[in-house]
């Protein structure tokens, strides 16, 4: 028996990260995991990140009823390469509000063969459950690299620290009304995290007082997990997903119409960074929170689902 997780062949972000981090598991357990490549355009796949091997098959010959295939739920094409095959199908789906992407509903995903499904969160798959899926739902929630943990401890600097892809122009709405109303604050540094390595990802998030949590339609949502594991305080939105690990505890947490209570609670937390509140008990909480999504906890979930679907290697 083999698992084939469907890919593009890319892994530089999150859920590709996280595919990547199942295959690698699932090898270690002793499972003959790999990816199945299924791209049309020509282009070879990616070299794989430093420390992993590269378990690559190219097509969907000779798959056969023994064989199990992974597809996310968005990737279409992938779908389709493998509907037609013996194979038994199992759905990734990382994202929730996207499982309508590749398939019309959750009755065509049962047309396809889905036996199960593989969510990142019990936010996801109560989603999922919510709107009709009655068959077994595996929740798999990744784990945080350490990297993370371990930038914790430093030197931090009063400023923002943002990541700004999934609400582009929200977050500039959110510097400008809090600009609007504080210009004093408008010297306040906005540090946007786009195209860094892992690394300097974690040196940014620790080197700064705040984080603004931009997620949205999220099925987990790693980023305030990894700025949380870095003692950074957590100002945003729960983007849906983040409801698994949100408490008034652990951040300030909004829903997706709350800009400018957003931008009042900067200026808020501002003032008290600057009057010499350390919050040491939110970014304890923030990093016990981010503890829970640990390696150990990843690879136990891991094991537990693919022993349900296939059982042991």
């Amino acid at each position: 028996m083999r698992i084939f997780y469907v890919t593009q062949g890319v892994h530089r972000t999150g859920g590709q990260l996280v595919n990547l981090d199942h295959v690698a598991a699932l090898r270690v357990r002793g499972y003959d995991a790999r990816f199945l490549f299924v791209r049309t355009d020509g282009t070879p796949p990616e070299p794989f990140p430093a420390g992993y091997d590269a378990p690559w098959q190219a097509g969907v010959d000779g798959l056969t009823s023994e064989d199990v295939v992974v597809v996310g739920e968005m990737f279409g094409a992938g779908a389709q390469a493998v509907m037609s095959t013996p194979a038994r199908k199992v759905i990734h789906n990382q994202g929730p509000y996207y499982s309508f992407m590749a398939f019309s509903d959750l009755d065509a995903m049962r047309r396809w063969g889905a036996e199960a499904m593989i969510l990142p969160s019990h936010f996801a798959a109560g989603m999922l459950m919510q709107m009709g899926w009655d068959r077994p739902a595996h929740v798999v929630r990744p784990a945080l690299d350490p990297i993370f943990a371990a930038a914790a401890g430093g030197p931090r600097e009063l400023r923002i620290a943002m990541i700004p892809n999934r609400r582009p122009q929200e977050w500039r709405l959110i510097r400008g009304a809090l600009r609007s109303r504080r210009p004093d604050l408008a010297g306040i540094p906005w540090i946007e995290i786009k195209g860094l390595p892992r690394a300097e990802v974690a040196r940014v998030m620790a080197g700064s007082e705040i984080f603004l949590a931009t997620g949205l339609l999220e099925g987990l949502g790693l980023p305030p997990l990894e700025a949380m594991a870095t003692r950074a305080l957590v100002v945003g939105f729960h983007g849906g997903g983040g409801r698994e690990y949100a408490t008034p505890e652990n951040g300030d947490w909004f829903d997706d119409d709350g800009h400018l209570d957003v931008a009042e609670t900067l200026a808020r937390r501002i003032d008290e960074l600057r009057a010499g509140e350390t919050f040491q008990a939110r970014r304890a909480a923030g990093q016990a929170t981010a503890s829970a999504f640990s390696r150990a906890a990843f690879e136990a979930d891991l094991a537990a689902a693919w022993a349900a679907i296939a059982g042991p290697p």
